[in-house]
């Protein structure tokens, strides 16, 4: 379930964020420019992360990056929308979508080794392919209701925490089950 709220919240978000903004009074343009930030720091994202994940325990640093949307989202519910904290906001969204398949990776082998990879990566992937396609749906749905995204971006916060206890709560992985792994 890790998966499939962790996108359901942060593709709802990265999907609806110019229009978040437009909320703001950001004008169209804008809103474009700064939205861009987060396809701009999904680079670094996913080249620290994994620098992370080779040295720090990988479900900690796992649920540190799934926290990011979260505080993202308190950003644009409560940080009064300036352009700073609105690129803030989008410089988080950004690091976690990079970060989010390198971090589920290397978690699957980690716990799971490499016999049975492609079946549970599959069945991660369908996850993140369920949550991709609702959770915008049900963004702009939130929006049709109430005329803004409030509540979306509270479930946002509460699915993001929940995603990050799930990884942080998770046991030492057992070595056996990659160590000696022939690495590609």
């Amino acid at each position: 379930t890790g998966p499939l709220l962790f996108t359901f919240g942060t593709i709802g978000l990265n999907v609806h964020f110019p229009l978040v903004l437009k909320g703001y009074g950001f004008s169209p343009l804008a809103a474009a420019g700064l939205a861009s930030l987060i396809g701009w720091f999904s680079i670094p994202g996913r080249l620290v992360t994994g620098l992370l994940l080779d040295r720090f325990r990988a479900s900690l640093v796992g649920a540190v990056a799934f926290l990011l949307p979260a505080m993202a989202a308190v950003i644009l519910l409560y940080g009064g929308g300036s352009t700073v904290s609105i690129g803030l906001s989008a410089a988080m969204i950004g690091f976690t979508l990079g970060a989010e398949v390198d971090v589920l990776v290397f978690l699957t082998t980690r716990y799971f080794g490499l016999k049975s990879f492609g079946a549970l990566y599959g069945g991660i992937l369908a996850a993140l392919s369920v949550g991709t396609a609702f959770g915008p749906l049900v963004a702009a749905h939130v929006f049709d209701l109430s005329g803004n995204y409030d509540q979306f971006l509270l479930a946002t916060v509460a699915m993001m925490v929940l995603s990050s206890m799930t990884l942080a709560s998770l046991p030492k992985p057992r070595p056996e089950l990659y160590e000696g792994a022939v690495h590609a």
